[in-house]
């Protein structure tokens, strides 16, 4: 039987989505009923999930992909997010409506065109500390908490510090990166927010 022929009579329902979008329900226009009357929660611009899924890096990250440029990958505060479900020292559901969506690409790479809601960052040694969560090119947790830590005012950096060190960064080793870059604007700054961090944990 060719395989073409054996999909066609597997009769196993196909997967659910990880997200859900106006695609998946017939258009924005039912897309936007489900989520007034609760049934879909909206994680970020017409990408959601079933009202009580437990949202993670899997189901956070592929619903920025679609604003995220080629050769880009998720950073800082945003990539913040993506791991832990945390922004501006609280925790978020979703992504906050206004807040810019923070990316960075590699010196050597083409420069993404400035957008309204986009912020980007030309940022080294990105090909050693990214990820992939569902396809999405996002900062390793440590990376993160480096980047976090260098762009994030200290009273919302500390608490994502301490939410990105709970889900695998490596505070001691996100110092020691820091201090391995030629030149990083507010180096004190982040020390300071990355020793903090640490002092709450214990560590």
């Amino acid at each position: 039987m060719s395989s073409s022929l054996a999909a066609l009579l597997d009769v196993r329902p196909a997967p659910a989505p990880l997200l859900v979008t106006p695609a998946h329900v017939g258009g924005r226009v039912a897309w936007a009923d489900l989520r007034r009357s609760g049934v879909l929660v909206e994680l970020y611009d017409g990408a959601g999930v079933g009202a009580g899924t437990v949202v993670e890096p899997r189901h956070r990250a592929p619903a920025l992909a679609r604003v995220v440029p080629s050769r880009c990958v998720l950073a800082a505060a945003t990539a913040a997010w993506v791991h832990t479900g945390w922004y501006a020292g609280g925790p978020a559901a979703t992504w906050p409506p206004g807040a810019p969506v923070e990316v960075a690409y590699a010196p050597g790479t083409h420069c993404p065109t400035a957008r309204p809601g986009l912020l980007v960052r030309r940022t080294p040694g990105l090909a050693s500390d990214t990820v992939r969560l569902a396809g999405v090119a996002v900062t390793s947790l440590t990376r993160t908490a480096v980047d976090v830590a260098r762009t994030v005012g200290a009273e919302a950096a500390v608490p994502l510090l301490v939410a990105l060190a709970g889900r695998g960064a490596d505070l001691r080793r996100a110092a020691r990166l820091l201090d391995q870059r030629a030149r990083v604007v507010g180096r004190p700054a982040a020390h300071r927010a990355l020793a903090a961090a640490r002092e709450l944990l214990g560590r």
